[in-house]
Protein backbone atom coordinates (compact mmCIF):
# COMPACT_ATOMS: atom_id res chain seq x y z
CA UNK A 1 0.00 0.00 0.00
CA UNK A 2 1.30 3.46 -0.91
CA UNK A 3 0.51 5.46 2.20
CA UNK A 4 -1.17 8.85 2.05
CA UNK A 5 1.36 10.43 4.42
CA UNK A 6 4.78 9.42 5.67
CA UNK A 7 7.29 11.38 7.79
CA UNK A 8 10.64 12.25 6.20
CA UNK A 9 13.68 11.34 8.29
CA UNK A 10 17.26 12.36 7.47
CA UNK A 11 20.60 12.14 9.30
CA UNK A 12 19.58 8.97 11.15
CA UNK A 13 23.18 8.24 12.24
CA UNK A 14 23.49 11.70 13.78
CA UNK A 15 20.14 11.33 15.53
CA UNK A 16 21.17 7.99 17.01
CA UNK A 17 24.56 9.41 18.05
CA UNK A 18 22.84 12.19 20.01
CA UNK A 19 20.31 9.79 21.51
CA UNK A 20 23.26 7.79 22.85
CA UNK A 21 24.44 10.98 24.55
CA UNK A 22 21.22 11.29 26.55
CA UNK A 23 21.55 7.65 27.59
CA UNK A 24 25.03 8.47 28.84
CA UNK A 25 24.09 11.61 30.77
CA UNK A 26 20.53 10.45 31.69
CA UNK A 27 18.83 13.77 30.93
CA UNK A 28 15.59 12.56 29.37
CA UNK A 29 13.32 15.49 30.23
CA UNK A 30 13.84 19.01 28.91
CA UNK A 31 17.46 20.01 28.78
CA UNK A 32 20.09 21.19 26.31
CA UNK A 33 18.63 19.55 23.19
CA UNK A 34 15.28 21.22 23.74
CA UNK A 35 17.11 24.54 24.08
CA UNK A 36 19.00 23.85 20.83
CA UNK A 37 15.77 22.99 19.03
CA UNK A 38 14.11 26.19 20.28
CA UNK A 39 17.10 28.17 19.02
CA UNK A 40 16.84 26.52 15.58
CA UNK A 41 13.17 27.46 15.42
CA UNK A 42 13.49 31.11 16.43
CA UNK A 43 16.47 31.58 14.12
CA UNK A 44 14.52 30.09 11.21
CA UNK A 45 11.58 32.45 11.73
CA UNK A 46 13.62 35.41 12.91
CA UNK A 47 11.56 35.50 16.12
CA UNK A 48 12.81 36.58 19.51
CA UNK A 49 11.45 33.63 21.46
CA UNK A 50 10.52 29.98 20.96
CA UNK A 51 9.03 27.51 23.43
CA UNK A 52 8.81 23.80 22.67
CA UNK A 53 5.81 21.87 24.01
CA UNK A 54 4.29 18.40 23.88
CA UNK A 55 1.89 18.91 20.95
CA UNK A 56 0.37 21.41 18.56
CA UNK A 57 -2.81 21.38 20.64
CA UNK A 58 -0.77 22.30 23.73
CA UNK A 59 0.84 25.12 21.74
CA UNK A 60 -2.56 26.52 20.75
CA UNK A 61 -3.90 26.17 24.29
CA UNK A 62 -0.95 28.03 25.82
CA UNK A 63 -1.07 30.69 23.10
CA UNK A 64 -4.73 31.41 23.87
CA UNK A 65 -4.03 31.45 27.62
CA UNK A 66 -1.21 33.94 27.14
CA UNK A 67 -3.65 36.31 25.41
CA UNK A 68 -6.08 36.15 28.33
CA UNK A 69 -8.73 34.21 26.41
CA UNK A 70 -11.34 32.91 28.86
CA UNK A 71 -15.02 32.10 29.32
CA UNK A 72 -16.01 35.65 28.35
CA UNK A 73 -14.16 35.49 25.04
CA UNK A 74 -14.87 34.53 21.46
CA UNK A 75 -12.22 33.13 19.14
CA UNK A 76 -12.64 33.11 15.36
CA UNK A 77 -11.54 29.89 13.63
CA UNK A 78 -12.08 28.43 10.14
CA UNK A 79 -14.44 25.54 9.46
CA UNK A 80 -12.08 23.68 7.16
CA UNK A 81 -9.30 22.63 9.51
CA UNK A 82 -8.46 20.02 12.14
CA UNK A 83 -10.22 19.53 15.47
CA UNK A 84 -7.13 20.52 17.48
CA UNK A 85 -7.93 24.18 16.82
CA UNK A 86 -11.51 23.77 18.04
CA UNK A 87 -10.41 21.79 21.11
CA UNK A 88 -7.83 24.37 22.12
CA UNK A 89 -10.49 27.10 22.14
CA UNK A 90 -12.85 24.94 24.19
CA UNK A 91 -10.08 24.18 26.72
CA UNK A 92 -10.11 27.88 27.66
CA UNK A 93 -13.89 28.00 28.03
CA UNK A 94 -14.17 30.52 25.19
CA UNK A 95 -16.79 30.38 22.43
CA UNK A 96 -15.46 29.17 19.06
CA UNK A 97 -16.84 31.26 16.20
CA UNK A 98 -16.57 29.08 13.10
CA UNK A 99 -16.34 30.89 9.76
CA UNK A 100 -16.30 29.71 6.15
CA UNK A 101 -13.19 29.46 3.97
CA UNK A 102 -12.07 30.46 0.50
CA UNK A 103 -13.26 27.96 -2.11
CA UNK A 104 -10.04 28.37 -4.13
CA UNK A 105 -7.51 27.22 -1.54
CA UNK A 106 -9.46 26.18 1.57
CA UNK A 107 -8.00 28.95 3.74
CA UNK A 108 -9.74 31.41 6.04
CA UNK A 109 -10.18 34.85 4.50
CA UNK A 110 -10.47 38.47 5.54
CA UNK A 111 -14.12 39.14 4.68
CA UNK A 112 -15.47 36.14 6.60
CA UNK A 113 -13.39 37.11 9.62
CA UNK A 114 -14.47 40.74 9.50
CA UNK A 115 -18.16 39.78 9.46
CA UNK A 116 -17.70 37.55 12.52
CA UNK A 117 -15.99 40.09 14.80
CA UNK A 118 -17.86 41.21 17.93
CA UNK A 119 -16.91 43.05 21.11
CA UNK A 120 -16.05 39.67 22.64
CA UNK A 121 -13.57 38.63 19.93
CA UNK A 122 -10.31 38.06 21.79
CA UNK A 123 -8.28 36.22 19.14
CA UNK A 124 -8.26 34.92 15.59
CA UNK A 125 -6.57 31.62 14.74
CA UNK A 126 -5.26 31.56 11.16
CA UNK A 127 -4.01 28.16 10.01
CA UNK A 128 -2.14 28.23 6.70
CA UNK A 129 -3.65 25.07 5.26
CA UNK A 130 -2.20 22.45 2.88
CA UNK A 131 1.08 24.33 2.38
CA UNK A 132 -0.85 27.29 0.90
CA UNK A 133 -0.24 30.59 2.74
CA UNK A 134 -3.25 32.74 3.68
CA UNK A 135 -2.91 35.60 1.23
CA UNK A 136 -4.99 37.93 3.44
CA UNK A 137 -2.77 37.48 6.51
CA UNK A 138 -1.44 41.05 6.53
CA UNK A 139 -4.87 42.72 6.42
CA UNK A 140 -6.24 40.19 8.92
CA UNK A 141 -3.53 41.29 11.37
CA UNK A 142 -4.40 44.92 10.65
CA UNK A 143 -7.89 44.35 12.07
CA UNK A 144 -6.20 44.91 15.44
CA UNK A 145 -7.24 41.64 17.09
CA UNK A 146 -4.47 39.28 18.27
CA UNK A 147 -3.73 36.73 15.54
CA UNK A 148 -2.35 33.27 16.22
CA UNK A 149 -0.85 31.86 13.04
CA UNK A 150 -0.72 28.09 12.74
CA UNK A 151 2.12 27.30 10.33
CA UNK A 152 2.12 23.54 10.90
CA UNK A 153 1.25 22.75 7.29
CA UNK A 154 3.08 25.73 5.79
CA UNK A 155 6.45 25.87 7.54
CA UNK A 156 8.68 27.91 5.22
CA UNK A 157 5.88 29.32 3.08
CA UNK A 158 5.76 33.04 2.26
CA UNK A 159 3.36 35.85 1.41
CA UNK A 160 4.95 38.68 -0.57
CA UNK A 161 8.35 37.18 0.32
CA UNK A 162 7.64 37.30 4.08
CA UNK A 163 7.56 34.05 6.06
CA UNK A 164 4.17 33.01 7.37
CA UNK A 165 4.33 32.86 11.13
CA UNK A 166 5.94 36.31 11.29
CA UNK A 167 2.80 38.37 10.71
CA UNK A 168 0.70 37.61 13.79
CA UNK A 169 1.19 38.01 17.52
CA UNK A 170 1.97 34.31 17.98
CA UNK A 171 3.05 31.46 15.72
CA UNK A 172 2.29 27.84 16.62
CA UNK A 173 3.48 24.56 15.15
CA UNK A 174 2.61 20.89 15.46
CA UNK A 175 5.21 18.20 14.90
CA UNK A 176 2.76 15.32 14.62
CA UNK A 177 3.96 12.39 12.48
CA UNK A 178 2.11 13.43 9.31
CA UNK A 179 3.26 17.07 9.34
CA UNK A 180 6.05 18.71 7.34
CA UNK A 181 8.52 17.95 10.11
CA UNK A 182 8.10 15.67 13.11
CA UNK A 183 9.61 15.02 16.53
CA UNK A 184 9.04 11.28 16.88
CA UNK A 185 5.33 11.61 16.18
CA UNK A 186 4.29 14.28 18.69
CA UNK A 187 5.41 17.74 19.76
CA UNK A 188 4.78 21.41 19.13
CA UNK A 189 6.18 24.89 19.50
CA UNK A 190 5.16 28.50 20.10
CA UNK A 191 7.06 31.51 18.73
CA UNK A 192 6.60 35.19 19.48
CA UNK A 193 8.39 38.52 19.64
CA UNK A 194 6.37 39.57 22.70
CA UNK A 195 8.35 39.15 25.94
CA UNK A 196 5.22 39.24 28.13
CA UNK A 197 3.59 36.43 26.14
CA UNK A 198 6.82 34.43 26.23
CA UNK A 199 7.10 34.73 30.03
CA UNK A 200 3.47 33.67 30.55
CA UNK A 201 3.91 30.62 28.33
CA UNK A 202 7.20 29.61 29.99
CA UNK A 203 5.52 29.91 33.37
CA UNK A 204 2.33 27.93 32.72
CA UNK A 205 3.69 25.16 30.47
CA UNK A 206 4.93 23.27 33.56
CA UNK A 207 3.62 23.17 37.12
CA UNK A 208 6.59 21.96 39.16
CA UNK A 209 8.69 24.06 41.55
CA UNK A 210 6.41 27.11 41.68
CA UNK A 211 5.90 29.19 44.80
CA UNK A 212 2.79 31.08 43.65
CA UNK A 213 -0.24 28.96 42.78
CA UNK A 214 -2.09 29.20 39.49
CA UNK A 215 -3.36 26.55 37.11
CA UNK A 216 -0.41 25.30 35.11
CA UNK A 217 0.16 22.35 32.79
CA UNK A 218 2.54 19.55 31.93
CA UNK A 219 3.31 20.40 28.32
CA UNK A 220 7.06 19.79 28.15
CA UNK A 221 8.93 18.23 25.20
CA UNK A 222 11.36 15.34 25.80
CA UNK A 223 15.04 15.51 24.87
CA UNK A 224 14.78 12.60 22.43
CA UNK A 225 12.05 14.46 20.53
CA UNK A 226 14.11 17.63 20.38
CA UNK A 227 17.03 15.71 18.89
CA UNK A 228 14.93 14.66 15.93
CA UNK A 229 13.54 18.20 15.65
CA UNK A 230 17.03 19.68 15.34
CA UNK A 231 17.85 17.49 12.34
CA UNK A 232 14.41 17.96 10.84
CA UNK A 233 14.97 21.72 10.80
CA UNK A 234 18.38 21.26 9.16
CA UNK A 235 16.64 19.45 6.29
CA UNK A 236 13.40 21.44 6.04
CA UNK A 237 14.15 23.00 2.65
CA UNK A 238 15.25 19.61 1.35
CA UNK A 239 11.78 18.32 2.24
CA UNK A 240 10.07 21.34 0.68
CA UNK A 241 12.03 21.08 -2.56
CA UNK A 242 11.21 17.40 -2.97
CA UNK A 243 7.55 18.08 -2.32
CA UNK A 244 7.63 20.89 -4.87
CA UNK A 245 8.97 18.54 -7.54
CA UNK A 246 6.25 15.98 -6.82
CA UNK A 247 3.57 18.69 -6.89
CA UNK A 248 4.79 19.95 -10.27
CA UNK A 249 4.99 16.42 -11.64
CA UNK A 250 1.40 15.66 -10.64
CA UNK A 251 0.23 19.03 -11.93
CA UNK A 252 1.90 18.56 -15.31
CA UNK A 253 0.68 14.98 -15.73
CA UNK A 254 -2.92 15.78 -14.75
CA UNK A 255 -3.30 19.25 -16.27
CA UNK A 256 -5.38 18.00 -19.21
CA UNK A 257 -7.72 15.93 -17.08
CA UNK A 258 -10.96 17.86 -17.57
CA UNK A 259 -12.87 16.11 -14.79
CA UNK A 260 -10.75 17.59 -12.03
CA UNK A 261 -9.49 20.91 -10.70
CA UNK A 262 -6.13 21.12 -8.94
CA UNK A 263 -6.11 23.37 -5.87
CA UNK A 264 -3.23 25.82 -6.19
CA UNK A 265 -1.76 28.69 -4.17
CA UNK A 266 -2.79 32.28 -4.80
CA UNK A 267 -0.71 35.00 -6.45
CA UNK A 268 2.16 36.54 -4.48
CA UNK A 269 2.42 33.48 -2.25
CA UNK A 270 5.11 30.80 -2.08
CA UNK A 271 3.69 27.43 -0.98
CA UNK A 272 5.45 24.45 0.55
CA UNK A 273 3.30 21.72 -1.03
CA UNK A 274 2.02 19.91 2.04
CA UNK A 275 -0.91 18.46 0.11
CA UNK A 276 -1.78 17.82 -3.54
CA UNK A 277 -5.54 18.28 -3.69
CA UNK A 278 -7.88 17.35 -6.52
CA UNK A 279 -11.40 18.73 -6.74
CA UNK A 280 -13.74 16.43 -8.63
CA UNK A 281 -16.50 17.79 -10.82
CA UNK A 282 -18.98 15.33 -9.39
CA UNK A 283 -19.53 13.97 -5.89
CA UNK A 284 -18.51 10.29 -6.14
CA UNK A 285 -15.77 10.95 -3.62
CA UNK A 286 -16.17 7.92 -1.38
CA UNK A 287 -16.27 5.68 -4.45
CA UNK A 288 -12.97 7.21 -5.61
CA UNK A 289 -11.30 6.76 -2.23
CA UNK A 290 -12.26 3.09 -2.15
CA UNK A 291 -11.17 2.57 -5.77
CA UNK A 292 -7.74 4.03 -5.02
CA UNK A 293 -7.52 1.66 -2.04
CA UNK A 294 -8.31 -1.30 -4.30
CA UNK A 295 -5.27 -0.29 -6.38
CA UNK A 296 -3.06 -0.12 -3.28
CA UNK A 297 -3.02 3.68 -2.95
CA UNK A 298 -4.19 5.49 0.17
CA UNK A 299 -5.85 8.83 -0.56
CA UNK A 300 -7.91 10.94 1.84
CA UNK A 301 -10.11 13.95 2.25
CA UNK A 302 -7.82 16.91 3.09
CA UNK A 303 -9.83 17.56 6.28
CA UNK A 304 -11.39 14.67 8.20
CA UNK A 305 -14.60 16.58 9.00
CA UNK A 306 -15.26 20.34 8.83
CA UNK A 307 -15.63 21.89 12.28
CA UNK A 308 -19.15 23.22 11.75
CA UNK A 309 -20.45 19.72 11.04
CA UNK A 310 -18.29 18.19 13.76
CA UNK A 311 -19.08 20.69 16.54
CA UNK A 312 -22.47 22.12 15.58
CA UNK A 313 -23.80 18.88 14.13
CA UNK A 314 -24.63 20.47 10.78
CA UNK A 315 -22.98 22.16 7.82
CA UNK A 316 -23.37 25.94 7.99
CA UNK A 317 -20.31 26.91 5.94
CA UNK A 318 -21.10 26.23 2.29
CA UNK A 319 -17.55 26.41 0.94
CA UNK A 320 -16.25 24.05 3.61
CA UNK A 321 -19.04 21.60 2.73
CA UNK A 322 -18.25 21.88 -0.99
CA UNK A 323 -14.57 21.15 -0.37
CA UNK A 324 -15.41 18.25 1.93
CA UNK A 325 -17.75 16.72 -0.64
CA UNK A 326 -15.52 17.13 -3.69
CA UNK A 327 -11.81 17.09 -2.79
CA UNK A 328 -9.25 14.39 -2.12
CA UNK A 329 -5.52 14.44 -1.48
CA UNK A 330 -2.96 12.29 -3.30
CA UNK A 331 0.22 11.05 -1.55
CA UNK A 332 2.95 13.69 -1.64
CA UNK A 333 6.10 13.16 0.42
CA UNK A 334 9.82 12.82 -0.32
CA UNK A 335 10.07 9.04 0.11
CA UNK A 336 7.85 8.40 -2.91
CA UNK A 337 9.80 6.84 -5.78
CA UNK A 338 9.40 7.82 -9.43
CA UNK A 339 7.71 4.46 -10.06
CA UNK A 340 5.23 5.27 -7.26
CA UNK A 341 4.43 8.63 -8.83
CA UNK A 342 3.95 7.12 -12.27
CA UNK A 343 1.64 4.51 -10.83
CA UNK A 344 -0.39 7.07 -8.84
CA UNK A 345 -0.88 9.21 -11.95
CA UNK A 346 -1.92 6.23 -14.07
CA UNK A 347 -4.41 5.02 -11.46
CA UNK A 348 -5.78 8.54 -10.96
CA UNK A 349 -6.53 8.89 -14.67
CA UNK A 350 -8.06 5.43 -14.80
CA UNK A 351 -10.38 6.11 -11.87
CA UNK A 352 -11.34 9.67 -12.78
CA UNK A 353 -12.28 8.87 -16.36
CA UNK A 354 -14.40 5.90 -15.31
CA UNK A 355 -16.51 7.89 -12.87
Amino acid sequence: MIRHSMPSVYDVKSILRDINKIFKYRYFAEDKFVTQFEKALYKFFGSKYAVCVSSGTAALHLALNSLGVDTHSEVIIPAYTCAAILNSVLYTGAKPVIVDVDIEDGNINYMNIKKAITKKTAAIIVPHMFGFPVKDIKIIVELGIPVIEDTTQSLGARVNNKLVGTFGKINVLSFYATKLITTFGEGGAILTDDEKIYKIIKDIKEYDKKTEFKIRYNYKLAEIQAIMGIYQMKNVYRVINKRRKIFEYYKNELKNCNKIKILSPKENTEPVFYRFILQLKNENLEYCIQKFKSFGIEVARPVYLPLDKYYLGKFVCKNAKMLYDTTLSLPIYPDLRKSDLNYIVDVTKKIIYKI
